[in-house]
C-alpha cells in the first residue's frame, strides 16, 4: 500500500461532500458537538462490544472446564468409593475430600458461567444483537485491527462483523436520528467494507448493514455488481484527486447541508455564509 491509502470512513466523507473530505486530508479538523458526541458514542459502543466478546469467550472456556471437571469429579468419586469398600478406608476418605474440593471448584465455575451469561444477555438486549455470532476486527487479528486491501489501496474497520455460516457481514453503526433509508454516504462506506471483506475473507458477503442506533432494525445494503462498480468508481476519483489529476469541489447546492458540515469553517465553497 502506498502512503495515500484511503479508509472506508474517508469514503463516507467523500460521499457526503468531496470538498469536505479533501479539507480533512489537508489538515482541517472536524468540529462541533455532533462530532464529539458521535466519537463518544462509538467509544462506548466499542467498549461494550469488546466486553461482550470477552464474556462470550470466557463463557465458552468456562463451559468446557465445567464439563471436563464434572467428568473428572465423577470418575474420582467412583474411585474413592471403590477404594473405601474394597481396598483402603483412609485412602478412600482422602479421595472423597478431593472430590469435595473439586465440587467446590465446580460450584465456582458454575457461578462464573451464570454471571457471564447474565452480562451477555444484558449486552445483547441493550444493543439489539439477537443471537447471531459477531466478531470485531480486533478478534480476527489483534496485531492489525483493521481490514486491508493491497489490491484497492483501501482499509477500514467496521463496528463489527456478523457471522453467518462462513460469511462475514460488515456492520456500521451510526448515531443521530435514524432516516427512513440509509444516506448515500453511509451506503458507500458500507460498500467499502464489503469490498474489504470480499478480498480478506475470499468470499463476497451478500450484503452489509447500516444501523442507526441499536433500537432500530438494521438496513441491509446489498453487495452486488452495481454497488461494487460505484465503490470502485469513487475510489478512482479519490485517487485521482490525491494524485493531482482532479480537484475536489462541493457536490451539492444545499445551504442546510453546508450548515451541518463539521468542516464548514474552513470551506471556501460553503453556502449560506
Amino acid at each position: 500500500m502506498n502512503g495515500n491509502i484511503i479508509s472506508a470512513s474517508e469514503m463516507e466523507r467523500y460521499g457526503y461532500c468531496p470538498l469536505s473530505w479533501w479539507l480533512g486530508r489537508e489538515g482541517i479538523d472536524a468540529e462541533g458537538k455532533e462530532v464529539e458526541g458521535g466519537l463518544a458514542a462509538h467509544r462506548e459502543m466499542g467498549d461494550s462490544l469488546r466486553t461482550l466478546l470477552h464474556e462470550e469467550n470466557r463463557s465458552r472456556e468456562t463451559s468446557s472446564a465445567l464439563l471436563w471437571l464434572a467428568a473428572a469429579t465423577m470418575g474420582l468419586l467412583m474411585v474413592a468409593l471403590i477404594t473405601m469398600w474394597f481396598l483402603e478406608l483412609v485412602v478412600g476418605q482422602v479421595l472423597l475430600i478431593m472430590v469435595l474440593v473439586w465440587m467446590l471448584v465446580l460450584a465456582y465455575l458454575l457461578y462464573r458461567l451464570l454471571v457471564s451469561t447474565e452480562v451477555i444477555d444484558s449486552l445483547r438486549d441493550e444493543f439489539n444483537l439477537g443471537e447471531g455470532a459477531i466478531e470485531t476486527p480486533d478478534g480476527l487479528d489483534r496485531s492489525s485491527p483493521v481490514l486491508k486491501s493491497q489490491k484497492y489501496n483501501l482499509c477500514g474497520r467496521p463496528d463489527y462483523l456478523l457471522k453467518e455460516d462462513d460469511v462475514r457481514i460488515p456492520v456500521e453503526v451510526k448515531t443521530g436520528r435514524p432516516p427512513r433509508a440509509p444516506f448515500f454516504s453511509h451506503v458507500l462506506q458500507t460498500g467499502a467494507y464489503c469490498l474489504l471483506a470480499e478480498e480478506m475473507f475470499e468470499q463476497a458477503p451478500p450484503r452489509g448493514q447500516v444501523r442507526y442506533g441499536f433500537e432500530e432494525e438494521p438496513h441491509d445494503v446489498i453487495w452486488d455488481a452495481k454497488l461494487k462498480a460505484l465503490v470502485l468508481e469513487k475510489l478512482e476519483e479519490m485517487n485521482q484527486i490525491l494524485a493531482g489529476d482532479l480537484e475536489a469541489h462541493r457536490n451539492h447546492n444545499r445551504a442546510g447541508k453546508c450548515h451541518h458540515c463539521s468542516r464548514k469553517q474552513g470551506c471556501p465553497e460553503r453556502l449560506g455564509g
